[in-house]
């Protein structure tokens, strides 16, 4: 078994948060940090290409497939749950869209006991990170790190359908992230200049080389180890333990974070013995209460290629899709389909 190392601070995960975190603990020279991530690194052309989301999904080498048990109300189907296993986590690969949600969501959050974690609360950390290309107003900020932009390519379907919409009688709408959501009309991205721009791409690599910063790649926690109370090193599945001189951070999704607690016996103390785990702290939310929203999507055949279709002249036309996105970055592979 290999010798114990120690940082500072570890955290477990580079996804959305644990790249943000890396970031910005090692600014400060003194402490040293390590960054864990259980997946590979995001060096793949399908990770940096958007409609490489069409490998992502259904592949497994940057994506753990989860699924939930048979919902009651959706005729006993098991849902397909994706979740990021690389640098960067779940948004190297997502669909990019650029949305925050509603202010009155963050605002019951604060009311159910969570202090500024209501909108305005919030509002000034999301306008720390967007670097959006249509520049900064009260909703939105051009230099933070995050970069959102516009789609560069555009199906003639989509167009028709926000055509149908409004012939119809709903609103368009340029911007779901100001004031007013509803409505039909585009997303904004996190890409630039075609290409995916996830949060290890915002805030990860540009600090990679920070000597304080340890990015290790394909190492899975098994538990969290403590000494008395604290929590002061995590075992590997490999077998390594790394020690926390000052704070473990748990920054693994929301279905390995909880994962990683009730193995290390932190959570509703019944079910912890039932599956033969001592338990450490008895915390009956872990692993409860979680909320998700459902993706919808409709599926419709077309004679014509007016979208990302299969019919041939979409193939014909794709043989100059990868130089055109190589070289040019545009045309219909920045988008995620």
């Amino acid at each position: 078994m290999a010798h114990p190392i120690a940082f500072d601070y570890v955290i477990v995960g580079a996804g959305s948060a644990g790249c943000v975190l890396a970031n910005r603990l090692s600014a400060n020279a003194k402490n040293s940090v390590c960054l864990l991530e259980a997946g590979p690194a995001d060096r793949s052309l399908f990770i940096q290409m958007p409609v490489g989301i069409g490998y992502l999904l259904p592949g497994k080498q940057f994506n753990l497939h989860h699924y939930t048990e048979p919902q009651q109300h959706l005729n006993e189907r098991r849902l397909f749950w994706p979740r990021g296993r690389t640098l960067g986590g779940s948004s190297a690969i997502n669909a990019m869209i650029y949305t925050r949600g509603n202010a009155t969501d963050y605002d019951n959050w604060e009311n159910a006991g969570n202090p500024g974690w209501g909108w305005r609360g919030i509002l000034p950390y999301f306008l720390l990170a967007e670097g959006n290309e249509r520049g900064s107003d009260a909703y939105h900020n051009r230099f933070g790190p995050l970069a959102v932009s516009d789609l560069k390519w555009k199906s003639i379907a989509s167009t028709a359908f926000l055509r149908a919409a409004q012939s119809a009688g709903h609103p368009l709408n340029n911007d779901f992230n100001d004031n007013y959501q509803a409505g039909m009309g585009f997303y904004q991205v996190t890409q630039k200049q075609g290409r995916r721009y996830s949060a290890a791409t915002a805030y990860l690599h540009p600090i990679a080389n920070r000597p304080n910063l340890t990015v290790s790649t394909h190492k899975q926690v098994a538990r969290i180890l403590f000494k008395g109370d604290r929590a002061v090193a995590l075992r590997l599945l490999n077998g390594q333990k790394i020690l926390a001189n000052k704070e473990i951070i748990l920054s693994a999704g929301t279905i390995q974070s909880p994962q990683i607690l009730l193995l290390s016996g932190i959570g509703p103390e019944a079910e912890l013995k039932q599956w033969g785990i001592a338990p450490q702290v008895h915390l009956p939310g872990v692993g409860k209460n979680l909320q998700d929203h459902l993706d919808i999507s409709q599926v419709i055949k077309s004679s014509d290629p007016i979208g990302f279709s299969t019919s041939l002249r979409s193939y014909l036309s794709s043989a100059l899709a990868l130089p055109n996105y190589l070289l040019l970055k545009r045309g219909n592979s920045t988008t995620t389909g």
